[in-house]
């Protein structure tokens, strides 16, 4: 395992962020207050408005903003955007931060916020996030800070959407001179910018010196070794190399926080652990919709949030129980008695003329998380007649099989929530995720419902609408929620000081990065 380069090393510099020609500004190393962030993965891509893993997304909010944030109660405050108005129910004014500036210097204008959702929406970028824009019928620069956008129809969730950090705001003037490539290259406007990076290493940040919020951020380096080791970030912990990292199971936090100098900060998320089974692979006894539902029927999540977690986490819903809603709660897989759900499992299994389903189950084996997550599943589905063999493999070939090739059974993953129900579930639409299309069975009365959900406002009517379409997810029975995912925050504090909302809807766990304070 690799850790930080030395400053000699640093001082040789590939100029991947674009803004190094600033660097004169910056103080000399000798001064320079340095954080060390032992990461647990390497970015997947670099293209903000493609890649969709939280691994690419934590490095992009060190780099880019968005429009709009979340706060800690998930309302939405302006991060790019000083403020806005929605003048209609399909029309919006955005106004520009004054000093908002690329770490290249050049501030940031009504272009560029066009340009990324242009860009987002354009069919060749290939984004997931374009759907979850809605449709935008025009966009209008009224002058260098004022941006008006109007929408097909009303999609409430397009506010929230742009609070998550695939809506970031690229320099698009740069990207149509040639001189910045967002498949390649990282230039943004948030409190850091690209100094080097050493793939599946480390990454070195240094301070943007043109960033709105002055005097931060605090520190001027930030330090990145990828560590996937979790073994390996608990040592560099407990021997200072790294002074925070961030774990998936309370466990290692609360081993840790016995340790002096040592604390940990529990974030509650809108994120939960799910389930993806394959029914569109006719190999797969999954093919059949009754197997499915014994499935789900048989799954203990309580067991799951008792041993894997320890009970700090709770049974989920495909509408999260973090937005208070009974949507989901009244099905049968989560409102029986586990005695009642196995003896409906088992006979589903026998309507299926299948009663001992052979199956695999995958889980990724860069988050052990999952491989426990998936014991659990594996015992408590054998109560119903299942056999399921368990398969860890790495990141690489978990991605290719499930969302590429179809090849697998079922697997264990996790969904964000975001900060609005119906962006979550809107992916049980194929059509509309994309992601899931090799392994997601199209319903049109589904995909129906979850398109004139997404129209309507927050209100009665829209909660008997989610609880319609919960009925609809449960009876297909494709993609599963099983336990609410927490996010925990490790840390030296004689080392550094941290801030760490509560709680988050845009998988924004440093969305403080520019006040954690180093304390050397």
């Amino acid at each position: 395992m690799k850790f930080p380069p030395s400053i000699s090393r640093a001082s040789a510099t590939v100029a991947l962020g674009l803004g190094v020609a600033a660097m004169a500004s910056l103080p000399s190393l000798a001064q320079e207050k340095t954080i060390i962030w032992g990461k647990p993965a390497e970015i997947t891509g670099f293209d903000a408005h493609v890649a969709g893993t939280v691994a690419s997304w934590e490095m992009y909010q060190m780099i880019y903003e968005t429009l709009l944030e979340a706060d800690e109660t998930l309302s939405l405050k302006g991060a790019l955007a000083e403020s806005w108005e929605q003048t209609s129910p399909t029309s919006y004014t955005f106004t520009i931060r004054d000093g908002a500036t690329f770490s290249n210097g050049r501030p940031v204008t009504a272009d560029d916020v066009i340009g990324s959702l242009e860009r987002i929406k354009n069919p060749e970028t290939a984004s997931y996030w374009s759907a979850q824009l809605g449709d935008i019928a025009k966009m209008e620069a009224v002058d260098d800070r004022t941006v008006t956008v109007e929408l097909a129809e009303p999609h409430p969730a397009f506010l929230p959407a742009l609070a998550h950090i695939t809506a970031a705001i690229l320099p698009i003037k740069e990207l149509k001179e040639g001189s910045f490539d967002p498949t390649s290259q990282m230039l943004g406007s948030g409190p850091f910018m690209v100094e080097e990076h050493k793939q599946d290493e480390a990454w070195t940040l240094v301070r943007n010196p043109h960033y709105w919020r002055e005097g931060y951020p605090l520190a001027d380096r930030l330090e990145v070794p990828i560590i996937p080791d979790q073994s390996a970030r608990i040592a560099a912990l407990r021997n200072g190399r790294v002074d925070f990292s961030t774990f998936a199971d309370p466990d290692s936090p609360q081993m840790l926080a016995k340790d002096d100098n040592i604390k940990s900060s529990a974030q509650q998320t809108t994120n939960y652990y799910r389930v993806d089974v394959n029914a569109l692979s006719e190999d797969s006894a999954f093919h059949d919709r009754k197997v499915r539902q014994a499935m789900n029927l048989a799954l203990d999540r309580q067991a799951i949030d008792d041993f894997v977690f320890a009970g700090t986490s709770e049974v989920d819903y495909p509408v999260p129980g973090a937005f208070g809603k009974d949507a989901c709660r009244s099905l049968d897989a989560y409102a029986l008695p586990r005695e009642e759900r196995i003896e409906k499992a088992k006979a589903l299994l026998k309507e299926a003329g299948n009663e001992n389903p052979e199956v695999g189950l995958i889980a990724a084996s860069s988050n052990p998380v999952l491989g426990r997550i998936a014991q659990v599943a594996q015992q408590s589905l054998g109560e119903a007649g299942f056999n399921v063999t368990i398969e860890s493999i790495p990141t690489a070939e978990y991605l290719q099989r499930v969302f590429t090739d179809g090849d697998f059974d079922f697997s264990v993953s996790w969904l964000a929530g975001y900060t609005d129900p119906t962006m979550v579930i809107a992916w049980w639409n194929p059509e509309f995720a994309i992601w899931n299309q090799v392994f997601q069975e199209s319903v049109p009365e589904l995909s129906a419902a979850l398109d004139e959900v997404k129209t309507m406002q927050d209100s009665p009517e829209r909660d008997a609408k989610l609880a319609e379409i919960c009925g609809m997810i449960d009876e297909s029975a494709n993609l599963l929620a099983l336990v609410s995912k927490t996010d925990y925050v490790v840390y030296r504090d004689d080392k550094i000081e941290v801030k760490v909302p509560e709680k988050s809807g845009s998988s924004d766990t440093f969305q403080y990065i520019e006040e954690f304070k180093p304390l050397d």
